[in-house]
């Protein structure tokens, strides 16, 4: 981390917009430099005597600037000249950053088909009512397709139940709203998919995170959320959890389930990497009757940029739903929609599936040889890694000083739920880099930090 203390005496105006207005003089005279990262909020500003929220807002003015990126769990980094924001998500958006930090599928064979569904759609009948309207949820057929997908994961569920949304982030979005009031209170594992938190806070909704051991949330602590006072909902990922990369045995599955329906608790059952694992136990949605939801969708498995997804629940929340997938976007986009569903159809998904499955197996492989003995969780076909830390490590500080050898990753507090201590762990996602020769490049860079202890401590204010 740079140790930067801007001068503010001299330049005018709201506090906030000086720390901006320094952080790009800095820049411009090389004083920061690309791949510096600024100090932490609190500790700048204990050293301007300013408030965490006046830094804050510095610095969000220098990010949209262009000047500097922010990345929950990682820090907030001095961006490259000309470097633009929407590169933010794409692999290798830097050059010669190796970007392991956002959970993409391992490279496929997707683009090969994507010019022949394109011609099959212009040249289809169905063309032109692609540019219309659509139903909210999707057509029949879309949610015929969306049926057959959430059967390959033991999730039964009839067209009439099925609802299509712009990717599962979205579903999560219309599950919650159709499902919650503001102030409602929703129970998660304690590390869990960190999209879950802005939507949450959207919506107004209270996030409990409970206790979990290495197969996923632990019943008693389920159990004690219960008694606490009025959940609304638990929100968990039981096949493949994110970040952790737990399975949920049965018979823990059947607990939860067994508690959620004596206390009329809805379960919100997160299923995206379910289609992607070897081994596969019955849903817990599948066990809760009226009280079970379960969101998926085709970006892990197929192609993320597709942005469909399905969510199913009880027949008489469907209609709430639709209404909220009519309320954030009308409808999924129809023309993504149908080649989704094209290639559900046709068998192409099952193609691209299965060469993601061939590349992941043979990227977990070389990622199992580079750390050696170092301690990490990890399922075959899974797109990530957790990687616990060596003594004395901290998670934010790997984290930052990965990025400045010029890896990115993720930190467990990323994932962390309220106050909960997460611990000393970083996911690791090695889909993301576009070539095993990156990959391999970026994990032993990392394999060596792991082994060494950190240089330094924090900077004495």
């Amino acid at each position: 981390m740079t140790i930067w203390q801007p001068d503010l005496s001299t330049r005018k105006g709201p506090k906030y917009r000086t720390i901006a207005d320094a952080i790009a003089a800095d820049v411009a005279d090389g004083r920061l430099a690309p791949g510096d990262r600024l100090p932490p909020l609190r500790e700048l500003a204990w050293a301007l005597g300013v408030t965490v929220g006046t830094v804050s807002r510095g610095y969000a003015e220098a990010e949209r600037n262009g000047l500097v990126k922010g990345t929950v769990g990682s820090g907030t980094y001095v961006l490259r000249p000309g470097y633009r924001q929407d590169q933010a998500m794409q692999p290798e958006a830097a050059p010669g950053l190796i970007d392991m930090a956002i959970a993409f599928p391992a490279p496929g064979d997707e683009a090969e088909h994507f010019p022949v569904a394109l011609r099959r759609i212009a040249d289809g009948p169905r063309f032109g009512a692609l540019l219309d309207y659509q139903p909210q949820g999707g057509t029949p057929r879309h949610r015929a397709a969306g049926s057959d997908w959430l059967a390959r994961t033991g999730i039964q569920a009839p067209p009439e139940r099925v609802v299509m949304t712009a990717g599962a982030q979205h579903g999560i979005t219309v599950t919650l709203a159709a499902l919650t009031q503001p102030g409602d209170r929703v129970a998660t594992e304690c590390l869990t998919y960190n999209g879950i938190k802005p939507v949450a806070a959207m919506l107004g909704v209270k996030l409990d995170g409970l206790a979990m051991d290495e197969h996923g949330l632990l019943p008693d602590a389920f159990e004690e959320a219960c008694k606490r006072g009025p959940l609304r909902a638990l929100y968990c990922i039981p096949a493949g959890h994110n970040p952790t990369t737990a399975i949920m045995p049965m018979a823990r599955r059947s607990a939860i389930a067994e508690i959620a329906l004596r206390h009329g608790i809805a379960v919100i059952e997160d299923d995206i990497f379910a289609s992607l694992l070897p081994v596969r136990h019955q849903p817990i949605s599948m066990l809760m009757g009226e009280l079970g939801y379960c969101i998926t969708s085709l970006s892990k498995a197929i192609a993320p940029g597709l942005r469909i997804g399905f969510v199913t629940g009880p027949a008489a929340m469907i209609d709430r739903l639709r209404l909220a997938v009519r309320s954030t976007c009308w409808a999924a986009a129809p023309l993504t929609a149908e080649i989704a569903v094209q290639w559900l159809e046709d068998g192409t998904a099952d193609k691209i599936l299965r060469s993601r499955t061939h590349e992941a197996e043979a990227r977990l492989a070389l990622v199992q040889d580079v750390l050696g003995g170092e301690r990490f969780d990890a399922v075959p076909g899974h797109l990530f890694i957790w990687l616990h830390l060596p003594d004395p490590w901290r998670a934010n500080d790997f984290v930052a000083e990965a990025a400045r050898r010029g890896v990115r990753v993720t930190s467990s507090e990323a994932f962390a739920v309220g106050r909960t201590e997460p611990p000393h762990a970083v996911r690791i996602c090695f889909g993301m880099p576009p070539s095993r020769e990156k990959l391999a490049a970026g994990m032993k860079i990392l394999a060596e930090l792991a082994a060494a202890p950190p240089a330094s401590g924090p900077p004495i204010l």
